[in-house]
C-alpha cells in the first residue's frame, strides 16, 4: 500500500512522462506548422523531503538540480533520470540559477526512488538545448 506522499509524487511524474511524450509527438502530421527546433523533454527539479532542498547531483564537477525523466517504474515508484547541464548565455556550464540561459541534455543515468522526494518543479521545455545568442556585427 502506497502513503500519499509516494502515490503523489509517482503520479505527478507519470504525468510529466505522459506530457513528455506528448510533446515529442507534437508537430508529427502537420502540414503548415513547424517547431523551429525538436522539443522532447520537460525539464525539472525535485525537492528532497528531508532538506526541503532541490536534490542535485554533480556533473563535470559542478552541482546540478536539473533533469530529464528517461524512464519510470510505476510498480517500484522508481525513476531513471538524466541530469541537465546549466548553461549560461556565454556558454559556460554554471552552478547559480540566476544565471541559467539553456540546459543541455548529458548522456549520464541515475536512477531515484521517488518517495525520496516532495515536490516536483517543472521547467520550461523551451530552455533545454536552448540556441545560444548570436550577437551580428553591424552593416
Amino acid at each position: 500500500e502506497m502513503n500519499n506522499k509516494l502515490g503523489c509524487i509517482c503520479l505527478a511524474m507519470k504525468i510529466l512522462e505522459t506530457e513528455q511524450k506528448l510533446i515529442t509527438e507534437r508537430d508529427l502530421g502537420l502540414k503548415f506548422v513547424s517547431k523551429s527546433r525538436k522539443i522532447d523533454t520537460i525539464p525539472f527539479m525535485l525537492i528532497n523531503i528531508e532538506t526541503q532542498k532541490p536534490f542535485t547531483v554533480y556533473y563535470k564537477g559542478i552541482a546540478t538540480p536539473y533533469f530529464r525523466l528517461e524512464k519510470m517504474n510505476e510498480e517500484t515508484c522508481c525513476a531513471v533520470l538524466s541530469p541537465l547541464e546549466a548553461i549560461d548565455m556565454d556558454g559556460n556550464a554554471v552552478e547559480l540559477c540566476e544565471t541559467v540561459y539553456s540546459l543541455k541534455k548529458t548522456d549520464k543515468c541515475i536512477i531515484v526512488v521517488l518517495s525520496c522526494f516532495c515536490a516536483i518543479n517543472p521547467l520550461p521545455p523551451e530552455l533545454v538545448n536552448k540556441p545560444l545568442p548570436s550577437i551580428e556585427p553591424k552593416c
